[in-house]
């Protein structure tokens, strides 16, 4: 801020004392700090043969003095005569933020325009990171057409970082200029001054405001605070905003791999948190995925590009006979070629081997089909089951009436019932065929046979759709048969053993408890009048006959054998 004290001394007629007034005025104010201020300087043509008290160098540009900008005022640099380019530098000493430069031109001292405005004219102005222009960032360059211009006082908005303040004017052989341009290039600048913040990590006009953490390097506009670039992964004006869905990476300019189910990758390395989609492995589960040998990677601050160049080797995808979601799945062994299959879907490349079904050969060929392509019917199987997948055999046999390998043929004539293994019955009539599922006779019967089998012990030998209350019933008359049978022959076993013992040639049994009984005592001991009969009664002449009960009891089993 600079100030200037103004002392007015008035005078008054007929007033003889004199009044003192002191004026006070801010005639310019400035926050942001000269950067260029008494730091090195070069000019490409010095001046040859310079006055010994005058010094044009290229130190008076930054020297803070431009009160006399005349060539004898010792406050300008002035360039070599008869030269094509004039180039004059000041290097800040370090990267610095950059706000805007004020160029004070040579003038004589004269009002503007002035006599040299004509060698201002057309000039250049850059920042650069190197002591080259052509690596630095153009702030300036206009071809003026109006006589007159450019005014030699000028102030140059640029907001960039760098190192070096570059001033550059040409007049090259062969260029057509404006006809008011001195046909000569000069450099007569008086005085350079570039305002900023000396550390680019701070914007704003007293350079205490911190730069947001996402910008490039940490450094941003040193007037707005927005972010000359963003690190990988964030974009916007601040570089607070992630990456858009489906991109990551520096400014957000690389896609996304095939994330699992569509979603979006991780914002600055690009990687899959979720895992992969179908077909795609790694990290960044890209389709085409290539590794690299890094070359050589240069970031320029100033145009905000990032260069890699690099050499890739191989494409990345799933392994050979792995596909789906980060190719963890294995290609079915019943694909036709191995363990071949698409990586995103897992169908077989080639189609299945005989026995399985499309697409992925994971599954048996079902529901009555069998063979390559599931494209062959099974026979009929037994209870209809399904036959092996691969060659069509019934497993568990034949249904009734069929037979064979995969049950296709009937049964041959004479015979019937599951897998043909029962013969029709010999009384069929004429031919002796029958119905090769029921074993029916297809003509009948011979004469004095009936019955669909034609015959009782056909029926029950050979009857394959009996129900179970007649195989109840059958069983139930056979017991009772061979029950009264063992009834019969026990009765008729005891008849005779009673028979035998009573026999009285064979004599009485010693140890009977039954006596005989004595009719007359005389008559036994006389043994004169026995009783003529050869049988004797038994004493206990109360009890029923033994034969009366035999007697009872056959009658009994007569009326059995009558009922049955």
């Amino acid at each position: 801020m600079y100030l200037m004290y103004s002392f007015t001394v008035v005078r008054r007629k007929h007033l003889p004392t004199v009044s003192l007034c002191m004026l006070l005025f801010v005639i310019h104010t400035e926050t942001y700090e000269n950067l260029a201020f008494r730091k090195p300087a070069w000019q490409q043509h010095k001046w040859p043969g310079e006055p010994l008290d005058v010094d044009w160098g290229a130190a008076k540009v930054v020297d803070g003095k431009y009160t006399d900008r005349s060539e004898s005022g010792n406050q300008c640099a002035i360039s070599a005569p008869g030269q094509t380019t004039a180039t004059w530098r000041v290097d800040l000493g370090s990267v610095v933020s950059i706000n805007h430069i004020d160029i004070y031109y040579r003038t004589d001292n004269l009002p503007s325009p002035g006599r040299y405005f004509s060698r201002f004219a057309g000039f250049f102005l850059y920042v650069s990171n190197t002591t080259s222009k052509d690596d630095g960032h153009l702030c300036f360059h206009e071809i003026q057409n109006v006589n007159g211009t450019p005014v030699e006082n000028q102030t140059i908005s640029c907001s960039v970082h760098g190192r070096y303040v570059i001033y550059y004017n040409e007049r090259r052989p062969g260029v057509t200029y404006p006809s008011y341009y001195w046909h000569e290039a000069y450099n007569e600048l008086c005085e350079v001054e570039v305002y900023g913040c000396p550390d680019p990590k701070y914007y704003g006009v007293n350079c205490d405001q911190q730069c947001p953490v996402n910008c490039q390097g940490k450094t941003c506009d040193v007037s707005t605070g927005h972010c000359l670039g963003c690190i990988p992964g964030y974009q916007g004006l601040r570089c607070s905003q992630v990456c858009d869905v489906k991109t990551y990476g520096p400014q957000c300019s690389l896609s996304c791999g095939n994330c699992s189910d569509g979603e979006t990758c991780h914002n600055v390395n690009g990687t899959c948190l979720q895992g992969c989609d179908e077909g795609v492995e790694a990290e960044k589960c890209q389709t085409r995925q290539f590794s690299y040998k890094q070359r050589n990677i240069k970031i320029n601050f100033l145009t905000n590009k990032l260069a890699i160049n690099c050499t890739c080797l191989n494409e990345i995808t799933c392994r050979p006979g792995f596909h789906g979601k980060n190719c963890g799945q294995r290609c079915s062994h019943n694909c036709n070629v191995t363990n071949h299959c698409n990586r995103f879907t897992g169908e077989c490349d080639g189609g299945c081997k005989p026995g399985w079904k499309m697409p992925t050969c994971q599954q048996e060929c079902d529901g009555g089909m069998y063979g390559a392509g599931c494209t062959h019917s099974c026979g009929p199987c037994l209870d209809n089951k399904q036959c092996h997948h691969v060659n069509g055999t019934c497993l568990n046999g034949c249904s009734s009436g069929h037979q064979g390998r995969h049950c296709e043929e009937n049964c041959t004539d004479g015979h019937f019932g599951m897998n043909c293994e029962n013969s029709c019955t010999l009384y069929c009539g004429r031919n002796g065929s029958c119905d090769r599922i029921t074993g029916m006779c297809d003509s009948g019967c011979i004469d004095d046979w009936r019955g669909p089998l034609c015959g009782s012990a056909e029926e029950l030998s050979s009857c394959t759709s009996c129900t179970a209350d007649d195989s109840i019933a059958i069983i139930l008359s056979l017991v009772i048969s061979v029950i009264i049978v063992i009834t019969g022959s026990v009765v008729n076993f005891v008849i005779w053993k009673r028979n035998q013992s009573e026999n009285p040639r064979r004599g009485l049994n010693e140890n009977s408890k039954c006596q005989l009984e004595t009719v007359n005592n005389s008559d036994i001991q006389s043994g004169k009048d026995r009783i003529g009969s050869p049988y004797a009664e038994l004493t206990d002449t109360n009890q029923p006959n033994m034969y009366e009960g035999i007697h009872h009891y056959t009658e009994a089993a007569g009326k059995i054998y009558d009922e049955i």
